[in-house]
């Protein structure tokens, strides 16, 4: 009798194990995905998708930080899921052994990022021996390169100092820095509110910068439906502000507190990318020898230790099964 009992006390604390087990894999497929991103207008549509109540859109929970390097702490700690980084970033992270997978491309900057000077600087000369704030773990650090070697000047010339994106507006309204690399809504209040100068753009050597979606690798499966989801509703909220930019524009400008047409102006700098064109970079491994190429000059460059094998990063997987491919 009490091996009886005991085999009935074993097999109900079996099934209860067997019952907790199944009900946690329900929760890690039904908990709504982490997103992270910074300010930048080619990230909008997932906003939108938000704003105009896509279906599915509860499948997604989305926190804005103040600068890209946040971002990247929080994937890197495991405070998120996802996250919408420069490729640059990405390629910082993947450096640090932080288990990342790209999954999209989401648009290419020509012309976002740029070198904002006082009012009274309008030439290179007038700008040496000044600070130049920039965030160095980002984009920047890769536009500030192309800068100096576009415009053959040194950078024993300036004095390059950190300024994180939610700090630049402060320091440069302080006078503590007299130009600044930045993007974003930064670089249209820093024109449109405090008269400054626009010296140089990402676009002037037609180095292509593109922004990506990352998901960390461990939550690819796990949740998969909330990341085909939210990639769906990302590319269906824009084509939907293709085709309503008024409206859509008023909808960001209210979001970010910008004027409408300093968005409008804004994504003149901004290439946004559809799935199909996300899924064209993929093909070819064009995306993979473009961050081959980057992550080697940033190891050059001292931005990273070393350059990080890339070759199991990207993939196209959730982009052609949203076209059903």
């Amino acid at each position: 009798m009490k091996f009886t009992f005991l085999s009935i006390k074993l097999s109900k604390i079996g099934l209860l194990f067997l019952l907790s087990s199944f009900l946690l894999a329900c929760q890690s497929q039904t908990q709504a995905l982490r997103v992270a991103v910074s300010p930048w207008l080619g990230f909008e549509p997932i906003f939108l998708s938000k704003q105009l109540s896509f279906e599915g859109s509860n499948t997604y929970t989305v926190n804005e930080l103040t600068t890209p390097s946040h971002v990247m702490h929080a994937l890197k700690s495991g405070q998120v899921d996802a996250g919408f980084l420069s490729l640059t970033e990405t390629i910082s992270l993947l450096a640090e052994r932080v288990d990342l997978t790209v999954v999209a491309v989401i648009d290419r900057s020509v012309g976002g990022d740029a070198l904002v000077t006082r009012q009274d600087i309008n030439s290179i000369e007038q700008l040496k021996g000044e600070r130049i704030g920039y965030e160095s773990l980002s984009v920047a650090s890769l536009v500030m390169d192309d800068w100096l070697q576009d415009t053959k000047v040194n950078a024993d010339d300036f004095v390059l100092v950190e300024a994180k994106l939610d700090e630049q507006l402060a320091l440069f309204r302080k006078g503590e820095i007299s130009a600044v690399m930045t993007s974003g809504p930064i670089q249209s209040r820093l024109v449109d509110n405090l008269s400054a100068n626009v010296l140089y753009k990402s676009a002037a050597q037609g180095q292509p910068y593109y922004r990506v979606m990352v998901v960390r690798t461990e939550v690819l499966q796990k949740k998969r439906n909330s990341i085909s989801q939210l990639l769906k509703n990302f590319y269906k909220a824009n084509a939907w502000l293709e085709e309503h930019s008024r409206e859509g524009y008023k909808l960001i400008a209210k979001r970010t507190q910008l004027y409408s047409k300093e968005v409008r102006q804004a994504y003149g700098n901004i290439q946004m990318l559809n799935a199909q064109q996300s899924i064209a970079l993929f093909s070819g491994n064009f995306i993979l020898g473009l961050a081959q190429e980057k992550a080697q000059r940033m190891a050059e460059l001292e931005l990273i230790h070393r350059a990080p094998d890339l070759s199991r990063r990207f993939t196209s997987e959730w982009l052609l099964e949203l076209n059903g491919v």
